[in-house]
């Protein structure tokens, strides 16, 4: 079966890692994939670029039809909403299956009303033109079915690869880190005031006895308001700003804590599952669609900074516990997020929507 995977630009680094993991990885006895690209230059990874001077361009359009027909493809897959138009026009003439993907979906309570209306129009007037929709979480999903009323048969779920390589033992004294439990806290770029509660729960780890030390990995904003609330703290944190930095400093962390506000889908908590490292997160959409409660992470009630503590210390002092953790987080994220993982679904995923139309 042969698949086209049109962008525009393709200028989001995460977009060509997740593409640059799926090529060598797909069975090409069942698919062979080509990409091409509106605006962008060909590369090692664009195949065609269709030299579009604008997004809406009738010459691109013509030149995404004879290439369709002249590699016989058998489905469209649009990555990039830039390139929706001109995809779903040229497919359309040719009579081809379309599939498109929905990146993120934003939660109900932080859209105004005319938002929300034009983001229902913008996928209910897509869902009318293609035959898939393919979403990276359940989370997604059920945003788009809330959000747009789309038909949930229409959306398949494909969770993204994560190309994290987990070092297997790290050098405490190199980076750094003193004797003692460290709790690691990956943070993300945009602002959360959910971590700003790790300050309290390191204070009452420490006041129950535990010789923990907050180990704080990330940038941008929720970085920077944690470093300036720290500041009139007197806790023993270590600041790691590199998200380079990351693989080593998980190795070296004794368990990983989550306080995040917001329900989507934790990247920072995946790199800690593919670590094999226990997890304590609260109770969110987001968080528990990718670990099992109780079997792959503790999970805590939201805001609830006390039982956070408990939970984490229970982790730090019985070590079985921790290993069960360890292993059944580890275990989850190859069935969901390892690339071999990712590849199969995505294969299911495109031959699902080809058989559709047959």
């Amino acid at each position: 079966m042969r698949v086209l995977v049109l962008g525009d630009t393709f200028s989001e680094a995460t977009r060509r890692a997740a593409l640059m993991q799926l090529l060598p990885r797909l069975d090409s006895t069942r698919i062979q994939l080509a990409i091409a690209a509106l605006r962008a230059a060909p590369d090692d990874l664009i195949d065609v670029a269709l030299k579009a001077p604008r997004v809406l361009s009738l010459g691109a359009a013509r030149r995404l039809v004879g290439l369709l027909r002249t590699l016989n493809i058998e489905l469209l897959h649009i990555l990039e909403l830039s390139a929706a138009f001109i995809g779903i026009a040229a497919a359309r003439y040719v009579d081809l299956p379309i599939s498109i993907v929905c990146e993120r979906a934003p939660a109900l309570g932080a859209l105004t009303r005319l938002a929300r209306g034009r983001y229902m129009a913008q996928w209910q007037l897509l869902a009318r033109f293609v035959q898939r929709i393919l979403a990276p979480s359940e989370l997604v999903k059920r945003s788009l079915i809330a959000l747009a009323n789309i038909a949930p048969e229409q959306i398949g779920v494909v969770y993204p690869v994560y190309a994290f390589e987990p070092v297997a033992q790290a050098d405490r004294a190199a980076l750094g880190l003193a004797e003692g439990k460290h709790v690691a806290l990956i943070v993300p770029q945009g602002y959360d005031a959910g971590y700003l509660q790790a300050l309290d729960v390191l204070e009452r780890l420490r006041k129950r006895g535990v010789d923990a030390r907050l180990v704080v990995i990330g940038e941008g904003e929720t970085f920077q308001a944690l470093h300036r609330a720290a500041a009139q703290l007197n806790l023993p944190i270590r600041w790691f700003p590199k998200r380079a930095d990351l693989p080593e400093v998980l190795a070296a962390c004794d368990v990983v804590l989550d306080c995040t506000e917001r329900e989507q889908l934790p990247e920072g908590l995946i790199a800690a599952m593919l670590a094999g490292k226990p997890i304590v997160a609260p109770r969110q959409a987001g968080i528990t669609e990718v670990l099992e409660p109780n079997i792959a992470a503790l999970i805590v009630t939201p805001a609830d900074v006390s039982d956070m503590a408990l939970q984490v210390s229970r982790v730090l002092q019985y070590e079985s516990l921790a290993e069960r953790l360890a292993r059944s987080a580890r275990r989850r994220a190859n069935e969901r997020f390892a690339p071999e993982a990712h590849s199969r679904a995505m294969t299911e995923f495109f031959e699902a929507t080809i058989y559709s139309m047959r």
